[in-house]
Formats: C-alpha cells, sequence, structure tokens
C-alpha cells in the first residue's frame, strides 16, 4: 500500500515548525553565550597556591543542561528543547566543534620543531592512559562492581572503549553497562571535570607543559575543558599550552586504540583476575572480536556508500552548520569585547581567521570522508576532528599568513557556543544518568584523575630528563 505524499497544506506547517524550532534553538545559544559572557571568567580561590579560573564555557553548559532537566520543560522550553533540536545539537556538535579543532592545527604549526624535539615525551605520557586501570580498577572492585568494571575502567569510555568493549562482551552484558555509564557521565561532565583538575593539578607544583600534554586524552571536549582552563589562568603561555594540548589529542588519536587493545587490555586482565583471587576469572580476548575505533555500533555495521558521502545535500548542510559555528564565534568575540575592551578585538583579519577556520573545517570533513574508503584501519578509523587539524597544520605550515589569520580570533570565543550546544545535546539523557549506580559516578571520578594525573606525571618526567 503506497503513502500519500504531503499536501502543501500540510507540508507548509511542518517547515514553519522545523524553522521555528531552530529559530528557538538558536535564540536560547544566543542568550547562553550572553549570560555565560557577561558573567565572565571567575576565580575561586580553593587553598594559598590552588586557584580554580571557572570560564564562561562552564557557565554556559550548565545552564543549557540545567534548563533541559525535564522538571523545567514547560512553556517555550518545551519548544526550544524539542526532540528535534536536541537530536540536532547531538548530530551536528562535532561538526560545530570543527573550527575550534583547525585552530588546535594552527596552533601547532609555529611549534612543531619545538614539539618534534620532545616527541618521545608525548609518546611516554600516552603510558599515562593506563591510570583508568590502574587507579580506576581497584576503586571500583572495592565497590563491588565486579563484571561492570570491565567497562567502566577501560578507559575514558570514548568511541574506543565503547567499540571494543560492544564487540568483545556486547552492550547489554555488565561490561557494556559499566562503559555506557563511563561514556554518559563523560559526555555530560567531563569537560567541566577537567576545567577544575587541570588548576588543581597546576596548583601542586606540576609543570603546565606536562598538564597541556596530559590534556589530549582522546576526547575534544576534555581537551578544551582542561587546555582552555589553563590558558586562561596563564594567559602569557597560552600559545605553548594549547600546541602541546593539539599535538597530544592528535598523537592519542592515532596510537590511543593499540594502547588500549595491546596495553590497557592485558593489564585490566591481569589485575582483575589478581584482585578478584579466583572469585571470578577475566578470559583474553577471543580470537573473533576485532576493534573499530571511532564506530558507533557493532561488528559488521555496514558504513555509509560513497554516493552517501559526498551527496551535494550532505556537504550543503555542512557547510550551512559550519558556517553557524563561525559566526557564534564572531558575536561571542564581539561580546567579550563589550564585556572587556582590552579582549581580543575584531578586525579584517579575523574575519579573514573565521573564513580560513570555516574553509580547513570543510576541507577535514572531505578529507575524513575520502579516508573511510581506506583498507587500512588505522587510516579509515582516524576521527575527523584529527584529519580537520592536521589540514589546518598543513596550511599553516604552507603560508604563516594563515596562521596570523587564525590567531586573530579569540581562543575562548571558539568554546562558549560548542558547550552552548553540548549541553542542549545531553538534555534527553540526565535521566538516564539518575538510572547509573552511584558505585559507577565514584568509580569515573577515579578514572578521570588516573589518566590525568598518570599522563602528566610521565610527561613532568620526561620534560625534567630532557631539560627544557
Amino acid at each position: 500500500m503506497s503513502t500519500a505524499s504531503p499536501t502543501p497544506t500540510t507540508a507548509a506547517p511542518a517547515r514553519r515548525g522545523v524553522v521555528l524550532d531552530m529559530v528557538l534553538l538558536l535564540a536560547l545559544v544566543l542568550l547562553t553565550i550572553t549570560i555565560a559572557e557577561g558573567i565572565g571568567i571567575r576565580s575561586l580561590q580553593v587553598t594559598s597556591s590552588i586557584t580554580i579560573t571557572v570560564l564562561p564555557l562552564v557557565f554556559a553548559v550548565i545552564l543549557t543542561m540545567v534548563l533541559g532537566i525535564p522538571v523545567w520543560r514547560k512553556g517555550i522550553l518545551r519548544r526550544v528543547y524539542s526532540g528535534r533540536n536536541v537530536a540536532f545539537s547531538g548530530a551536528f556538535l562535532i561538526i560545530i566543534m570543527l573550527p575550534l579543532m583547525a585552530r588546535y592545527g594552527a596552533d601547532v604549526a609555529p611549534r612543531l620543531g619545538e614539539i618534534i624535539s620532545i616527541g618521545w615525551v608525548f609518546l611516554l605520557q600516552e603510558l599515562g592512559n593506563l591510570g583508568t586501570v590502574v587507579l580506576g580498577l581497584p576503586i571500583a572492585l572495592l565497590l563491588g562492581l565486579r563484571r561492570h568494571a570491565i567497562g567502566s575502567t577501560l578507559g575514558l569510555g570514548r568511541e574506543g572503549e565503547l567499540a571494543y568493549i560492544t564487540e568483545k562482551y556486547t552492550l547489554n552484558s555488565d561490561p557494556g553497562r559499566g562503559v555506557l555509564s563511563i561514556y554518559l557521565i563523560g559526555t555530560l561532565f567531563g569537560a567541566l571535570f577537567f576545567s577544575f583538575l587541570a588548576p588543581i593539578l597546576l596548583g601542586t607544583g606540576l609543570d603546565v607543559r606536562a598538564l597541556a600534554i596530559a590534556s589530549g586524552m582522546g576526547s575534544a571536549s576534555m581537551m578544551t575543558g582542561a587546555s582552555s582552563t589553563l590558558a586562561a589562568q596563564l594567559p602569557e603561555m597560552q600559545d605553548t599550552i594549547i600546541s602541546y594540548a593539539a599535538a597530544s589529542q592528535l598523537l592519542t588519536s592515532f596510537i590511543g586504540t593499540y594502547t588500549m587493545v595491546f596495553l590497557a587490555v592485558p593489564l585490566q586482565r591481569a589485575m582483575y583476575n589478581l584482585l578478584m583471587r579466583g572469585k571470578d576469572r577475566m578470559s583474553a580476548p577471543s580470537a573473533a572480536a576485532t576493534v573499530r575505533t571511532g564506530g558507533s555500533g557493532a561488528s559488521g555495521e555496514a558504513g555509509p556508500s560513497v554516493g552517501e558521502l559526498f551527496a551535494v545535500r550532505r556537504y550543503g548542510m555542512f557547510m550551512g552548520v559550519l558556517l553557524l559555528s563561525v559566526v557564534l564565534v564572531l558575536l561571542t568575540q564581539q561580546m567579550k569585547l563589550w564585556v572587556n575592551p582590552e579582549s581580543t578585538p575584531i578586525t579584517t583579519l579575523t574575519l579573514g581567521g573565521l573564513a580560513t577556520l570555516w574553509l580547513f573545517s570543510l576541507l577535514g570533513l572531505v578529507l575524513g570522508d575520502l579516508m573511510t574508503l581506506s583498507r587500512l584501519p588505522v587510516v579509515r578509523d582516524f576521527p575527523v576532528l584529527g584529519w580537520v587539524s592536521l589540514v589546518s597544520l598543513a596550511g599553516c605550515l604552507a603560508w604563516s599568513g594563515f596562521v596570523d589569520a587564525i590567531g586573530a580570533v579569540d581562543f575562548l570565543s571558539l568554546t562558549t557556543p560548542i558547550l552552548a550546544f553540548a549541553g542542549i545535546s545531553v538534555a534527553d539523557r540526565l535521566v538516564d544518568l539518575s538510572k547509573t549506580s552511584w558505585k559507577v559516578a565514584i568509580t569515573a571520578i577515579f578514572v578521570f584523575i588516573g589518566t590525568y594525573v598518570g599522563s602528566a606525571l610521565l610527561a613532568q618526567f620526561g620534560l625534567s630528563v630532557t631539560g627544557v
């Protein structure tokens, strides 16, 4: 039986509904940016040596998350947080983040030689990601999580761990529920957590460069939370902090999966069997298990066809969302100027920088789509965020004018709109969070601390050995 196509009289109201929803969404984002930037950067003195800098991005994500709590969704807020708007924010958040990733590539370019000279330090700190197992697993078992601990302590619960646990145990298993819980907690609160943890560790005397290197932990939002706060506390070292964090993030994107499979998994299995003392035994992964980084589902899931990847409508949507992203950055930078006339001014060079970020983001998207056709897993599964950073890095190495233009774009102005959309995107997951065991929530704290502190300590050791 065929389905009748919508008549003009029914299609027009539907289109108006879509437009109204989008207008309300953008109005909320603009209001959030205005409030967050109006509050500005605030400092909390914890001790005489520890100061926590709270950035506008923190206020942005808290505001949109709080307004998204179901009990508040009445009247116009119900329309603002409609299923369509929440789905849009979640689906296109990664696209909205791409100009920030392009900025990271531009920050690496002027310091590439310096980064390469201590490249082994970046490799060494990668071992710090094992801190999720070393610190998190004993805590999880002590709390009585048992098999949930396998999924909740393998890593930060990002896409790589999610794909591995899915293929090894399925998401309906105890390890699957564990990794989903960590994924949810990290998505909701990861950036917030690291924006507070980074300055606390800075107050303990750790080298800010070591903390910047440790910030590249495989999650763009978590890296942004940590590195942005560090840069705000030490503005004279902002370029170094951002470039080190970006370089570390790229390295983690390349080898993070292999660190997990060849180091974290065997370590976790050995520790689990030792700590359980025969009460339960974790077996080695079966030979049939495969790992797909950057994936979202179980093995065997077919990817999009070439025609779907390079559809004109698809890229038209990407171009429009990228334009929205850079326009919001421009508005945020103007808001900063109204609040603080001493902040980064808006000039013709700024507009050129935003156009460059838009272009590099689009080129990175195209390159990422092309690479999904590769037969090499390390290339095929490399995240689009990484490709955008590499495109920007290559462009800025080819011509220093790109660096000057992008440098005229205020760094923190790139972050506030992203976190506003991030808060909206997780609105429907807040109910799911209430179903997460408090034991997993406590475990998540130690998992987050373990990876960041472990990486920072190894990076600190490496920097001290090199004497730089």
